[in-house]
C-alpha cells in the first residue's frame, strides 16, 4: 500500500510551486465544470491538465546533459582572490530553455543561469567562486534544475564529479630560520656544548680527563696552561613543529588559525633552508623537505578534542635526533604539559613555545631552560622568533 501511495504521489513531489497551484486550480474548476456543467471551467481544466501532462513528457525527454568542471589553480592563500572555475556544458537531446546550475562551494553554493542550449549544444561558462577561509573544500558535483517550458515540473541532476580546493593559512615570511642558526656539514648548530664536532666555539682550560688531541698547543704555549677546543654540538638538520590542536587551549576560535599560521610560516621557513621537517596537528602529519606537503597538511589542520600529548609521544617516536622542537598552542595549555610533550623528545633537542593568543601583547619569556613567546598577531612572528632563538 505505501509503495502505491509513492508512485502516486511521484508526479507530485517534481511539481514546482507554480505546477502544484496549476494541479490545484486544474481540479477546482474541473469539480466545478461537472457540478456546474459549465462550458468555461471545462476548457480551463483541460488546458490546466494539459499544462501539467506537457511538463511531466518533458522529463521523460531522452539526452540528460553532462557538465564538465575544472579549477585552476586548485591551491590558494587564505585572503587572496579566489579562482574560477571552468564549466563545460554538453546539452542532450532536449534543448536547455535558459538552463539554472548550482556549483557547490564548501558550504556554500553559487547559482548561475545559462543561456538557451540547442540539441547537443556545447557552452564553456565561467564560474566565479566566493572567497574562502582555510581549510579542504569540494567543488561540485554540478547540480541541473531540467525544467519545462512553462516552469510547471522541474527535476535536479547531478552531473559530473568534484574537485578539492585547497585553502592555505596566511603566512609570513621568515627571512632566517631559527634566529640565526646555521647549517653546516652535519646539521644545524645547538646550543649544546661538545669537545669534538665542526662548529668551533671557544677555548677552555684543560681538566683531566680530555682527550689531549684536543689540545690547541699554540694558545696553550701564549696562556702558559693547557687549553682545549670546545665545540657546538651540531645534529641533523631536524625541525619538529607541533601545533596543539585541543579546542580547550584556545579561548578564541581565531587563536587556533592563528596557531595554524604561525606554525605553516615557521615550517616553511625550515623547508626553504633545507632542514628535514615534520609538521603535526591531531593526526595530520607532513614531513620532508618540500612546502607543499606542508601548506597542504595546514589546510586540514582542525582543532578538536584535546589530544595533544599522545599526539606528542607518537611524533617523538616517528622523529628521531630532531635539532630543534617548536610546540605552538593556545594561552589556556599548562605549562607542565609542554614540558611533559617536550621532554619524549629528549633533553638534547631545543625547545621553545610559542602561544598564539590575540589578546595579549607580544613579548618572550626566557629562563634558559625554557624559551616562551606570546604571539597576538602574525605580524610580530619573526621578530621574536629571532630573538628567542638566539
Amino acid at each position: 500500500m505505501s509503495r502505491l501511495v509513492a508512485g502516486v504521489l511521484a508526479p507530485v513531489r517534481i511539481l514546482t510551486p507554480l505546477g502544484r497551484g496549476v494541479l490545484v486550480l486544474a481540479v477546482v474548476v474541473t469539480a466545478l465544470a461537472i457540478r456546474l456543467n459549465w462550458q468555461e471551467f471545462t476548457q480551463l481544466g483541460v488546458v490546466a491538465f494539459g499544462l501539467l501532462l506537457l511538463g511531466l513528457l518533458w522529463q521523460v525527454l531522452p539526452g540528460t546533459p553532462v557538465a564538465d568542471l575544472a579549477l585552476r589553480p586548485q591551491r590558494m592563500v587564505e585572503g587572496s582572490p579566489a579562482p574560477q572555475a571552468t564549466l563545460e556544458v554538453h546539452a542532450g537531446a532536449a534543448p536547455m530553455l535558459f538552463p539554472k546550475v548550482e556549483v557547490p562551494v564548501g558550504h556554500r553554493t553559487v547559482a548561475l543561469r545559462l543561456p538557451f542550449l540547442g540539441p547537443f549544444a556545447h557552452h564553456t561558462e565561467t564560474v566565479p567562486l566566493p572567497s574562502l577561509p582555510r581549510g579542504v573544500h569540494r567543488v561540485g558535483p554540478v547540480t541541473y534544475e531540467k525544467t519545462d517550458p512553462v516552469g510547471l515540473v522541474a527535476r535536479r541532476f547531478e552531473t559530473g564529479g568534484s574537485v578539492e580546493l585547497l585553502v592555505s593559512p596566511r603566512v609570513t615570511d621568515l627571512s632566517v630560520f631559527a634566529g640565526g642558526l646555521t647549517n653546516d656539514l652535519d646539521g644545524a648548530t645547538s646550543q649544546q656544548l661538545s669537545m669534538s664536532d665542526l662548529a668551533f666555539h671557544a677555548l677552555r682550560e684543560y681538566v683531566p680527563g680530555d682527550d689531549l688531541r684536543h689540545v690547541h698547543w699554540r694558545s696553550s704555549a701564549k696562556a702558559g696552561e693547557l687549553l682545549v677546543r670546545q665545540y657546538h654540538e651540531t645534529r641533523r638538520g631536524h625541525v619538529t613543529v607541533l601545533v596543539d590542536c585541543a579546542r580547550g587551549a584556545y579561548p578564541r576560535l581565531r587563536d587556533f588559525e592563528l596557531a595554524v599560521s604561525v606554525a605553516t610560516s615557521i615550517a616553511l621557513r625550515a623547508v626553504r633552508d633545507d632542514f628535514d621537517t615534520y609538521l603535526r596537528c591531531g593526526e595530520h602529519v607532513a614531513r620532508g623537505r618540500q612546502a607543499v606537503e606542508m601548506t597542504d597538511a595546514a589546510c586540514r589542520f582542525d582543532a578538536g578534542a584535546d589530544d595533544y600529548l599522545a599526539h606528542a609521544a607518537e611524533a617523538a617516536g616517528q622523529v628521531s635526533g630532531t635539532g630543534l622542537v617548536v610546540q605552538v598552542t593556545g594561552a589556556a595549555r599548562a605549562l607542565v604539559q609542554l614540558d611533559a610533550a617536550a621532554q619524549r623528545f629528549g633533553r638534547g633537542a631545543d625547545w621553545i613555545v610559542v602561544r598564539a593568543d590575540s589578546e595579549d601583547d607580544a613579548r618572550l619569556r626566557d629562563n634558559g631552560a625554557l624559551r616562551e613567546i606570546s604571539i597576538p598577531d602574525l605580524a610580530h612572528l619573526q621578530d621574536l622568533l629571532a630573538r628567542g632563538m638566539r
